[in-house]
């Protein structure tokens, strides 16, 4: 039943009025709900996106008060009651709106007291026909007869439970929820927790009730109304618990992987930490690509996932099942920590996601070890946190936020990269099995509550000191305090003492532009040794701590003449490492020779920190071209890795010096010639997963740098492909060379592109076809794509990507992205649905600034686009930063790149 729009317009009328101002963008803590009984009424089988809604909540009032305060934004309020514990009623004077702070306030005319309990009933409309990806909204897709078919499905993280229905939506507030959801007959609900019943209705409809959920923060309450096709099975390790994965009818095939994975993972994860998975059942559903900007959510119960991250075909390779298996550890970690274990507040949001990026590796690579999971960590997450950690202007692990544009940028390298390194790091220095006691400890103790940092330093150190892992005068609070309370990382330099075992280390904080005047930060640093003689005996256990507050320790070391010595190897300590000159001349000359007598993660550590070192002028260029020259003949997957990021930088740096440039392209044709050859076709059998993703640097990296046989694979590729009646792109080598190839294809071979993105239902499809599509090089070509796109009905989350990948793309494709932004001012919005997706944008366009021209655009841009003035403002940060970078290093690469191109 819809109530009448004059009423409504009469109610909005009536309880709008200017309330005082609150000082803070935290609820009042004078009451707090302790149940919610939440009933929504949809039509969206009937194609009608608006939808009715009941929400009671029951309050507990903890001080006397005159207000009942919480959050609603985009609900119309069509009746509001407020009764007592025993269902009498209380007058209500009225209520307003605060609408900066997104406050519902209910004034009530007799003070409520301290102790009491009372029950907020709200009736309320709304739609989810919006376009921001946020909150309880549409999806779509097209049936097997063309038929278009709606679902809704919501995304609550992080503040947008609010504008669904009124609730208390803060993470440090749990509540129990009784759900209830009228659909179709043809249509199934699911909610976090069981169905309990489903009763049938008059009209074609059905109500499902679900059971109640644990106490639980309202980001995680999840629905979804849909007709998505269900697969299920069973996990066992504790109890039963049913496992099913969902999506559009039309991709049921594709499920069967993810179900498996999923099985696996919750079980593990089960066993591994011995605490058994709170609910019955968790459901997996696959969210078409454009319309999930998320990527995935660990709603609890009810994990939602963009379907590339969720969706396994014939076609796929063990890349895709990697980055599916990983993020459903990722997802699935959080129903511990996060879930279980919610934060009391946003700043500490890398308890939630530093533990589940420690995990979706480790816990991935527990279930699916032929996937080579855990070993991608320190290329992965630690050096693209130690590259975020370098900045002068970044922030710490624990930073107070209060808006919510201020929560949506927490979501970053330093909430996951980061927290999930210095976690990492823990788990080597105390030792596994210390370390999990304490993680156990850590569950069992706050589970179904919230949690805070010191929690976890606790249970930490009830381990540590039953283990007796700790040196006397530290705690796991010093320790862990100076990684999370303060931001950056450290640099270790390491001075060996010639004729003696003495080595000397010291610790400051590393900057990744020149070193700005004196900083005085040490942290407590678990320092870990490899050499030959000790036989790994400190390679993943701590040899000693450099304590907080101490800027230099020497320690004896015993080495042999012929030891490979290194600190940290492995990467397992969230810190660089500097050599004194004589043990790096060492170290390049052990490379060079023996390129395999170094395992394979301490190179691609050792070519990341020299070259970093180098550009923040503690090293000198040429020692770290003699670390990285050694690739020549070296063609292990992950030394590559961190040498193909290192390389894209230097590469980005040296786009305003066309002969400097020319120069480095040279240098790699050499340097790639044996990976190339090894890796490089296309059609070469692949014999695992590292085959296959040195296989992708192979052939970027060729190409990319004009490699004639790389170049003519790529053009054959294309001209092949205009005798095809369909395209169809099923492989990520397939589509890194339609993207070389497109830099100076015609209009016809790029129409070929566009047209299949108009049919194109596979995931992995449209997302290779879109990032093909984004390396046109051509601006005349350029623009018209982006015309075409732009056109396009329902690709925000595409055309985001595509703007993010044609900006990688050299000068041509920075410029036509900023110049389309800038054209497109009004329609912004509607392009990017949320203002998350576009500060990510521009924080990616800042990232390819490294000069005062581009930045002087960009600049302007922001000032078009009406950007907010706080993030205006970080991102003129990292213009700077990466300006002075430039102009410091870009003569010194050129001098070092001018000793390799004309010796």
């Amino acid at each position: 039943m819809k109530w009448k729009t004059f009423y409504l317009t009469v109610a909005i009328l009536a309880s709008m009025s200017i309330c005082k101002a609150f000082e803070s963008f935290r609820l009042p803590n004078s009451t707090i709900p302790t149940h919610y009984d939440l009933f929504i009424d949809t039509e969206i089988h009937n194609d009608n996106l608006d939808y009715n809604g009941t929400v009671k909540i029951s309050i507990n009032v903890l001080e006397d008060t005159k207000q009942i305060i919480l959050h609603s934004s985009r609900s119309t309020l069509v009746e509001l009651v407020l009764k007592d514990d025993n269902q009498l009623p209380i007058t209500v004077i009225n209520h307003e709106f605060e609408i900066e702070k997104e406050f519902l306030i209910v004034h009530v005319a007799s003070a409520l007291k301290n102790g009491s309990r009372v029950v907020l009933e709200i009736d309320f409309l709304n739609s989810i026909n919006r376009t921001d990806q946020a909150g309880f909204y549409r999806t779509s897709y097209n049936d097997d007869n063309g038929t278009l078919k709606y679902a809704g499905l919501t995304q609550f993280q992080a503040c947008e439970a609010r504008s669904s229905f009124p609730c208390y939506d803060e993470p440090g507030i749990k509540a129990t929820f009784d759900v209830r959801i009228t659909c179709g007959v043809d249509y199934h609900a699911r909610s976090n927790a069981e169905i309990a019943s489903v009763a049938i209705l008059p009209a074609g409809k059905k109500l499902v009730t679900f059971q109640r959920t644990p106490p639980m923060q309202t980001y995680l309450l999840a629905f979804l109304v849909s007709d998505f096709a269900v697969k299920r099975d069973l996990a066992n390790s504790t109890k039963k618990i049913t496992v099913q994965s969902m999506v559009r009818p039309t991709h049921a095939d594709q499920l069967l992987f993810s179900l498996d994975a999923s099985v696996k993972l919750i079980d593990e994860l089960q066993k591994y930490f011995d605490h058994p998975y709170e609910l019955s059942k968790i459901d997996s559903v696959g969210i078409r690509n454009n319309d999930f900007a998320a990527g995935a959510m660990e709603n609890w119960g009810l994990v939602t996932y963009l379907e590339a991250y969720f969706l396994i075909s014939d076609s796929s390779n063990d890349n895709n099942r990697r980055s599916v298996t990983t993020v459903i550890a990722h997802e699935f970690a959080h129903q511990f920590f996060g879930n279980l274990l919610a934060p009391k507040w946003w700043s500490y949001l890398w308890l939630n996601e530093g533990f589940a990026t420690l995990y979706e590796y480790y816990l991935s690579d527990r279930t699916h070890p032929e996937l080579k999971i855990k070993q991608l960590f320190s290329s992965g997450a630690l050096q693209s946190a130690l590259q975020a950690d370098g900045s002068a202007t970044v922030r710490s692990m624990t930073h107070y936020v209060e808006t919510v544009p201020e929560i949506d940028r927490l979501f970053d390298r330093i909430a996951y990269d980061k927290s999930g390194s210095v976690l990492r790091m823990m788990q080597y220095a105390l030792g596994e099995q210390t370390f999990l006691k304490g993680l156990r400890h850590y569950i069992k103790q706050n589970q179904n509550s919230v949690v805070e940092p010191q929690d976890l330093f606790d249970s930490l150190q009830k381990a540590a000191t039953d283990d007796q892992v700790l040196p006397p005068d530290s705690s796991m609070t010093h320790i862990l305090a100076s990684w999370s309370n303060q931001p950056g990382v450290p640099v270790v330099s390491v001075r060996r003492t010639p004729g003696s075992d003495d080595v000397i280390f010291d610790q400051k904080r590393f900057f990744t532009s020149a070193q700005p005047p004196e900083n005085n930060q040490t942290w407590w640093i678990p320092i870990f040794l490899y050499t030959n003689s000790s036989g790994g005996s400190n390679e993943k256990t701590s040899l000693f701590w450099m304590p907080q507050g101490t800027k230099e320790v020497t320690h004896n070391i015993p080495t042999q003449e012929d030891d490979v010595f290194l600190i940290n190897p492995a990467q397992t300590g969230y810190y660089r490492v500097n050599y004194d000159q004589q043990t790096w001349k060492t170290i390049a000359a052990t490379l060079k020779s023996n390129p395999n007598l170094i395992d394979a993660i301490s190179t691609g550590q050792l070519i990341d920190d020299s070259m970093n070192l180098a550009h923040a002028g503690l090293l000198d260029h040429s020692t770290a071209f003699q670390i990285l020259d050694h690739l020549r003949n070296n063609t292990q997957y992950l030394p590559w890795k961190s040498a193909y990021r290192n390389i894209l930088q230097l590469e980005k740096m040296l786009t305003i010096d066309p002969e400097a440039l020319d120069m480095l392209r040279k240098y790699l044709l050499e340097l790639t010639y044996e990976l190339y050859e090894t890796y490089g076709s296309e059609k070469r059998k692949v014999e695992h997963t590292d085959y296959y993703d040195a296989q992708l640097i192979a052939i970027d990296l060729s190409c990319r740098i004009g490699q004639q046989e790389c170049l003519d694979q790529a053009i054959s590729k294309l001209n092949i492909l205009q005798q095809r009646t369909m395209l169809t792109i099923r492989s990520e080598a397939e589509q890194r060379l339609y993207c070389h190839a497109l830099r100076s294809a015609r209009q016809n071979a790029v129409d070929r592109f566009t047209e299949a993105l108009e049919t194109e239902e596979n995931s992995q499809g449209r997302k290779y076809l879109i990032e093909s599509l984004a390396c046109v090089g051509t601006r005349k070509e350029l623009d018209r794509v982006m015309a075409i796109l732009v056109g396009e009905i329902g690709i925000k989350s595409e055309m985001a990507r595509f703007l993010e990948i044609s900006a990688e793309h050299g000068s041509v494709g920075f410029e036509a992205v900023v110049d389309f932004l800038t054209r497109e001012k009004d329609q912004v919005d509607d392009i990017f649905g949320s203002k998350r997706s576009m500060e990510k944008l521009l924080y990616n366009l800042a990232n390819r600034v490294v000069d005062q021209l581009n930045a002087g655009r960009l600049r302007q841009m922001m000032k078009v686009l009406q950007i907010p003035a706080d993030f205006e403002t970080i991102i003129n940060h990292q213009l700077n930063e990466q300006i002075l970078w430039q102009e410091r290093n870009l003569p010194l690469i050129r001098q070092t790149l001018q000793q390799y191109t004309y010796q």
